[in-house]
C-alpha cells in the first residue's frame, strides 16, 4: 500500500509517550456509586465480573465482562454498580504528553471495544499490576511496554481510520505530498517542490511535516527509499545497481546507507530474506501435505 494519510496516523502513534500512573483490580458491592468526577488522567477499564453503569459526556453505557473501555482525561464521569451482583474491574490510569493528547483528541476513538481473548487481556493487566511494584530500573520500561500493547489492541479493535481525523490542520494536502514523494523516489526531491504541493512556505512546511510525521521531510524520504529498496530486494532479482537507480541513489551510497540502517548489505539482506521466505513456503507445503 502506498503511504497516504495513514502514514501520518502511524507516525503519530509511533511516537506516543505514556506514563502509567497506577493499575489495579477493584471489586465493588451492589449500591456502589461515584458521581461526576473529572480526572486529569486517562483510564482503561476492563470489567471482569458483574455489571456497572458509566455516564460520560452525557452518554450512558453498561460496563460488563468482555469489553475494554477508554475514558479520556478532562471528561465528566459517573459510575455505579448495576444489578445485585458484585462488580469487579481491572483498571489503568495513565497520562499522555501534550502533543499526544492533541492527537488522541483529534481522532474518533470508540468508548469501548470487545475483547475476544479475555485471558490475554487478564494477563496483560496482571503483568502490569506485578511490574508496578518491581524495585528494578526497568520498571517503567516494562509498564510502558505492556500498556502500549494494551493500547495498541484498543486502537486496532477501534478501527481508527484517516477519515476520523478532526484536526483542521489535516486539511493541508498531506495525501498529495506523500503521494508526490512516493511517485518521485527515483529522482531528487526538493523541499520547495513538496511545499508547493502543500501550498505552504518551505520553512513552515518543514515544521508542519515534522509535527505530523515525527521526522523531517528528508528523513521521511530516506526511510521510504530504504523501504522500497527492501521490497525490491525481496520481490525481484534486480541487481543492486538497478535498485539503487529506482530509489534515486548511487549504487555505493545505497549500499552504505542500507548497511547503516539495516546492519547488513543489500546483498546479504536479500539472501537472508529469500532464504526465510523459502523456508516458510517449504513448511507450508509440508503442513498441507500432512493435512491431505
Amino acid at each position: 500500500m502506498k503511504p497516504t494519510i495513514e502514514s501520518i496516523l502511524q507516525n503519530q502513534l509511533n511516537k506516543i509517550q505514556a506514563e502509567v500512573i497506577m493499575t489495579a483490580y477493584s471489586e465493588n458491592l451492589p449500591g456502589w456509586k461515584v458521581q461526576k468526577t473529572e480526572p486529569d488522567f486517562y483510564r482503561l477499564c476492563y470489567p471482569d465480573k458483574g455489571k456497572a453503569w458509566l455516564e460520560i459526556q452525557n452518554e450512558r453505557y453498561i460496563l460488563e465482562p468482555g469489553t475494554l473501555y477508554f475514558l479520556p482525561a478532562g471528561t465528566v464521569q459517573s459510575f455505579g454498580t448495576e444489578g445485585d451482583e458484585p462488580y469487579g474491574c481491572y483498571w489503568c490510569h495513565f497520562r499522555l504528553e501534550l502533543g499526544d493528547i492533541e492527537f488522541i483528541n483529534s481522532i474518533h476513538l470508540p468508548p469501548f471495544v470487545y475483547v475476544r481473548d479475555r485471558q490475554m487481556m487478564n494477563d496483560l493487566f496482571a503483568k502490569m499490576y506485578t511490574y508496578q511494584y518491581h524495585p528494578t530500573i526497568t520498571r517503567e520500561l516494562r509498564l510502558k511496554a505492556i500498556f502500549l500493547e494494551m493500547f495498541s489492541f484498543y486502537l486496532d479493535e477501534g478501527h481508527i481510520q484517516a477519515q476520523t481525523l478532526q484536526d483542521p490542520n489535516f486539511e493541508v494536502k498531506w495525501n498529495e505530498v506523500l503521494a508526490y514523494i512516493e511517485a518521485n523516489l527515483h529522482v531528487n526531491i526538493q523541499i520547495e517542490d513538496l511545499a508547493k504541493v502543500a501550498f505552504l512556505h518551505p520553512n513552515y512546511f518543514i515544521t508542519s511535516f515534522k509535527n505530523f510525521m515525527g521526522c523531517s521531510p528528508i528523513q521521511y524520504v530516506t526511510n521510504r527509499r530504504i523501504e522500497l529498496a527492501k521490497q525490491l530486494l525481496m520481490e525481484t532479482d534486480f541487481p543492486v545497481a538497478t535498485i539503487a537507480k529506482k530509489v534515486g541513489m548511487q549504487n555505493h551510497y545505497l549500499s552504505r546507507l542500507f548497511k547503516r540502517y539495516m546492519g547488513l548489505t543489500p546483498i546479504h539482506y536479500r539472501k537472508i530474506v529469500k532464504h526465510s521466505i523459502g523456508n516458510r513456503l517449504e513448511t507450508a507445503v509440508a503442513s498441507e501435505e500432512d493435512y491431505n
